[in-house]
């Protein structure tokens, strides 16, 4: 196994990472203000199908990218108003959005291109445009490594040590957490709590538009049915693995990032192709149930 071919499985890991960091960035922020946004799966969806259509016609990179934010954010608005001030449900108005976005993509796919299976955009500036890096793409294996990467690409990983930074360095953050802490105290503050809890889960939903803009732009330009392929459950629970911490969110997403790699590595093996889809998933569950036993026992220690 050559060394270049273990640069191209790093970089088909970093391109696997990083819209399920993204999510669970998003995630993390919301678990911070205690509002469960299960939403995620369709609110991805949901952007990826609306930055394709958008570039798909208009050919502007830039509007495109918009488009995903403003559509992710209006969804995690959404969901937050009927959580926080309608006090609904977080599972079934979560749900609802899954549903509903999953059902709406499928309709728009048929109505607009008369089919339900994949929509391609082919020529010139089709996608997001690659970054080649300086100096690293002069230098054989770094630049396997680091090619075909968008600049939302790096973006994800940079914007984990920017929400570390919010999150825990400023008086922001601070406020955020306190609400997640303890919502009668910080409101003794002179914190608006509900108000806080819904612009900072808005906000939050404008990097799930980026992620939805790899999915449909990034290093494929296409859609299809359910793209985003249970993603936003992935991160979900790359998010509960870590408690909401943006570094966490990293290392986490990371490993799922590895296991979806790991799939793509082995797809011309003798492993059967059903096999393979399963080994993210499998991994998902396998890592939520590792943690659950070392919070159990981590509980019964800190009884005794």
């Amino acid at each position: 196994m050559g060394i270049e071919y273990l640069a191209s499985v790093f970089n088909t890991i970093l391109r696997q990472t990083a819209p399920i960091l993204l999510v669970a960035l998003c995630a993390g922020v919301c678990s911070k203000v205690k509002v469960f946004n299960i939403a995620l799966e369709g609110t991805l969806l949901t952007s990826a199908f609306f930055a394709f259509l958008t570039q798909y016609f208009l050919r502007n990179i830039l509007l495109s990218v918009l488009v995903a934010m403003g559509v992710a954010m209006l969804l995690t608005f959404i969901m937050s108003f009927f959580i926080v001030k309608l006090n609904g449900q977080p599972m079934i108005v979560g749900m609802a959005i899954n549903t509903f976005s999953l059902g709406f993509t499928t309709f728009m796919l048929s109505m607009i291109f008369d089919t339900k299976g994949t929509v391609t955009i082919t020529g010139e500036n089709a996608g997001l445009p690659k970054i080649a890096l300086p100096v690293i793409k002069d230098i054989p294996v770094l630049s396997t490594m680091f090619t075909n990467l968008t600049a939302i690409d790096y973006a994800a990983f940079l914007l984990a040590i920017v929400m570390y930074i919010i999150m825990y360095k400023t008086v922001i953050g601070f406020r955020l957490r306190a609400i997640g802490i303890n919502q009668s105290a910080a409101s003794s503050l002179g914190i608006n709590v509900a108000r806080n809890q819904i612009i900072a889960t808005t906000l939050s939903g404008a990097m799930i538009g980026l992620a939805g803009c790899l999915l449909s732009l990034g290093s494929v330009t296409l859609f299809i049915q359910n793209i985003s392929s249970a993603r936003g459950y992935v991160a979900l629970a790359a998010n509960n693995l870590c408690q909401g911490h943006p570094i966490g969110a990293l290392l986490s997403s990371l490993l799922f990032g590895f296991t979806q790699a790991l799939a793509r590595v082995l797809q011309n093996t003798a492993i059967k192709q059903q096999l393979l889809e399963c080994i993210p998933y499998i991994a998902t569950i396998a890592a939520m149930a590792v943690y659950n036993a070392i919070a159990r026992r981590r509980a019964k220690a800190a009884k005794l």
